[in-house]
């Protein structure tokens, strides 16, 4: 049997709220703190990064996506039947599911009342509600996401964000009955850019059964200013008692940038921001190839205290594959240690005010590889 419970510690702005959501599975418990993350994978497993190199790295828990796994249906891991924790060897930690990738979706064709698309490495594949709720009452994981019709297109009229919000809630009905016992299921928040599709999404999922809340759209092609404000309105009307967006985040952001030979530097938040810095820097650049300083000298994590950035740029030169394990043991760690400083920040209160600084000196730039 599986448990799982969350705590609410503080709320310092409705924005900014400290709180540990409890897993218990097999007799074992598993609190994650937050705001916090779960780490992106691909099939299970973090880009660029083994099992062993996780072992250097503070993760907490995994968002898996069931449409990685697809290339056949019923995907071949549904067969093992000791669950997606042993299947993939990440029995210690929680594990979070959706239909599709959310961190690269792609513009496919629209799904129907029946199923929705998704993109596999053997092409396009039909999902419908009856094989995800199977699929996760086979693999077991700690949550997962209702079925959302996901809108891919640009600038869509309201009758259509309409019937999405319409399927979503449906949808969100039969998986709540059809569920097994133990299994968390997390109502999808949409509605596009309606505002009133957005209110209407936040409220009618939040008078569901649910665990918890995803806020859908993040990947909404407008600025990070306007995204935020959607997301304000969809906040507005979920309870405080239950974990939503704002609480643990999703995203490939570490290993897009690693993609890109991009090591992160940006200041992380601690008693306020004195000087600024950049966010990341681009080891390919020929100016690193004599530049012995680890990537960031205050940084813990394994890349920084054993290697240098002229290694990595030698490395990212010669197409090496050691390059991207050491810049993703870095970025990944970086990043987690940002939202332990969230964390830090909001216990001793200050977090409101360096996060405005934070924002005002490095901006927003939406041509980041940042999903979040």
């Amino acid at each position: 049997m599986s448990g799982f419970s969350f705590n609410l510690l503080k709320i310092t702005d409705p924005r900014f709220r400290l709180g540990k959501i409890i897993f218990s599975r097999n007799k074992h418990e598993k609190i994650l703190d937050t705001p916090n993350c779960f780490v992106y994978t691909i099939r299970g497993s973090v880009p660029h990064l083994t099992p062993d190199n996780l072992q250097t790295i503070p993760a907490d828990a995994f968002g898996i996506t069931l449409e990685h796994f697809l290339e056949v249906q019923p995907p071949s891991s549904t067969y093992f039947m000791g669950g997606i924790h042993k299947f993939l060897n990440l029995e210690e930690y929680p594990l979070f599911f959706d239909v599709r990738d959310s961190e690269k979706l792609q513009n496919i064709s629209f799904g129907t009342d029946k199923y929705v698309p998704v993109v596999t490495s053997h092409g396009c594949r039909k999902v419908t509600l009856e094989e995800y709720i199977r699929y996760m009452n086979i693999y077991n994981p700690d949550i997962f996401a209702s079925m959302t019709d996901l809108i891919t297109v640009k600038n869509p009229g309201l009758k259509r964000v309409k019937k999405s919000v319409d399927r979503t809630l449906n949808w969100l009905d039969e998986t709540l009955e059809h569920t097994k016992e133990g299994i968390q299921v997390f109502g999808v928040v949409t509605g596009y850019d309606k505002h009133e599709e957005r209110e209407r999404s936040a409220k009618e999922t939040a008078n569901r059964n649910v665990a918890g809340f995803v806020l859908n759209g993040f990947d909404l092609d407008m600025t990070s200013k306007e995204r935020l404000d959607l997301m304000k309105i969809s906040l507005k009307y979920l309870p405080r008692n239950k974990p939503r967006g704002i609480d643990i985040f999703n995203t490939s952001y570490p290993s897009d940038m690693t993609s890109l030979g991009h090591a992160l530097t940006f200041l992380l938040i601690e008693d306020g921001i004195q000087h600024r810095r950049e966010k990341f820097i681009n080891l390919w650049d020929d100016k690193y190839r004599t530049d012995f300083k680890p990537i960031l000298d205050e940084c813990k994590c394994y890349t920084c205290q054993n290697h240098k950035r002229a290694y990595i740029h030698h490395l990212l030169k010669t197409h090496e594959m050691l390059a991207t394990v050491l810049l993703m043991s870095h970025n990944l760690f970086h990043y987690l240690q940002f939202f332990k400083t969230i964390r830090k920040s909001i216990n001793l209160n200050t977090f409101t005010n360096t996060a405005i600084q934070f924002i005002n000196m490095y901006g927003s730039d939406d041509n980041d590889a940042s999903n979040t």
